[in-house]
């Protein structure tokens, strides 16, 4: 494009897209102030994250939080970056009292 003088820019914009598909979550815990909705992760692929920010974006009514198998620094930041509650190795007590 350069040698032909075309104008053009370069990865300039970001056009938005949607996936169809289904989120199962690994629990579902009936709570005195409603459901919440419980993920365990061992290794937290990042197509996982992608859905996980997806349904969280497109539920934002849902309480959905994590479980972590082990505290990796990683997940721990994407929970916080993104707005999940999550815990490390068990589900707090806590969580099931609400």
């Amino acid at each position: 494009m350069k040698r032909r003088k075309a104008s053009f820019k370069y990865e300039s914009e970001k056009i938005p897209y949607v996936l169809a598909g289904h989120y199962v979550p690994d629990f579902v815990v009936h709570t005195s102030l409603g459901y919440i909705y419980i993920e365990a992760k061992g290794y937290f692929r990042p197509e996982a994250k992608r859905k996980m920010v997806a349904v969280k974006r497109q539920h934002p009514e849902l309480d959905i939080r994590l479980i972590f198998y082990s505290g990796s620094k990683v997940n721990i930041r994407f929970a916080e970056k993104y707005g999940f509650k999550y815990a490390i190795e068990t589900i707090p007590q806590e969580w099931l009292d609400e």
